[in-house]
């Protein structure tokens, strides 16, 4: 029988020693792959606050006191003349006139309220009121008067029933004194303002509105 031949101690020491260095090396050694991401702290950089929206200049006039928006245009002493074709009938109706004071914008205001198409009209100062078609005068105070006319329009219904008042309605305005309804006759309205003095005037259509100012 052969013989096996075993190493000597000192050939079994050195290749243990070879073998521990090996084992050394695989453990100390560097991945090829991407070191894993560090953890996340759960925090963020701060973000910085938006800017505030800058404010859009506005074109309408400012609002006075109790929210109230004042008119603008330019006021004029000279008559005004508007003219326009209405198909008729009907003719247009005045439904109603309301009355207001804006001091604080610097004017009294008259509103005519119209049913159907806002009528031609002329707006003039006068010196006298005189009821048509009677011809005599009427007692509404003021130094001056502005005289608005319509037409074609009526302040009456088909069945006769007046719309506007033929009293005089007195007012306690900085400028008008009151208005007077001094003429409904024949398709043409005329109605007068009385005055404290001569003031400039302007007027404005709005839906179904006419408005006359009068300067303070």
């Amino acid at each position: 029988m052969r013989r096996i031949a075993h190493p000597s101690p000192l050939a079994q020491a050195v290749i243990l020693v070879a073998v521990l260095a090996a084992v050394a090396s695989c453990a100390t050694s560097t991945p090829t792959g991407n070191p894993a991401p560090a953890p996340s702290t759960g925090s963020s950089e701060p973000t910085q606050p938006a800017a505030p929206a800058q404010a859009t200049p506005s074109s309408s006039p400012p609002a006075p006191a109790g929210g109230t928006s004042c008119a603008t245009g330019a006021w004029r002493s000279a008559p005004l003349n508007v003219t326009r074709e209405v198909a008729t009938p009907p003719i247009p109706l005045v439904a109603a006139v309301r009355t207001a004071t804006h001091p604080e914008c610097g004017y009294d205001r008259i509103v005519l309220t119209i049913t159907g198409p806002v009528p031609s009209y002329h707006i003039r100062h006068a010196t006298q009121v005189i009821a048509d078609p009677s011809g005599k005068p009427i007692n509404l105070p003021g130094r001056s008067y502005l005289l608005i006319t319509l037409r074609p329009a009526q302040a009456h219904t088909d069945s006769g029933t007046a719309t506007i008042t033929r009293r005089v309605q007195a007012l306690d305005y900085p400028m008008v004194t009151g208005y007077a309804l001094e003429g409904d006759f024949e398709g043409v309205i005329n109605l007068a303002l009385g005055l404290h003095g001569t003031a400039s005037f302007r007027a404005g259509e709005l839906p179904g509105r006419l408005y006359v100012d009068v300067k303070n």
